[in-house]
């Protein structure tokens, strides 16, 4: 049998990549539980007897072709703080957050997130040839 989900509680990373590649299932989320289902851009669905095909968004279009979307948890301060809302009790400003958090946003048409993100690649590599050349680093005047 292969489960519709699969939680794996683990921060070693060896361990993820090999469930991660060595198991089946309809999707698979690492140090959460059920979050996955919140996120919309990844496909839900199960593998044999758990169901077939993917069902969110777009992914009911391609429902006979399986994609195992897996969602990897954060421990970073910034996951944790937002991450924090989720759990008892539950004060009115948590479930204002949470809204927030959950709200579907959709980009920009005007906005092209490809071109967005070069221009930000060559910013970034502008900015650390400018540290390497001004920098005591020896590292940084290596690069």
């Amino acid at each position: 049998e292969k489960p519709l989900s699969l939680y794996v509680f683990s921060t070693n990373k060896e361990t993820q990549n090999a469930f991660k590649s060595q198991t089946s299932s309809g999707s698979m989320v690492v140090n959460d539980a059920v979050v996955h289902l919140s996120v919309e851009t990844l496909p839900f669905g199960g593998v044999g007897a758990s169901g077939m095909g993917a069902y969110h968004g777009k992914y009911t279009f391609t429902t006979f072709s399986h994609q195992k979307s897996v969602l990897v948890r954060d421990f970073s301060a910034i996951g944790e703080y937002l991450g924090e809302n989720r759990y008892p009790p539950y004060a009115d400003w948590k479930i204002k957050r949470l809204g927030l958090l959950l709200k579907n946003r959709k980009i920009p048409n005007c906005v092209n997130v490809n071109f967005v993100c070069f221009l930000l690649g060559i910013g970034f590599a502008f900015a650390v040839k400018l540290l390497a050349e001004n920098s005591t680093f020896e590292f940084l005047k290596n690069m």
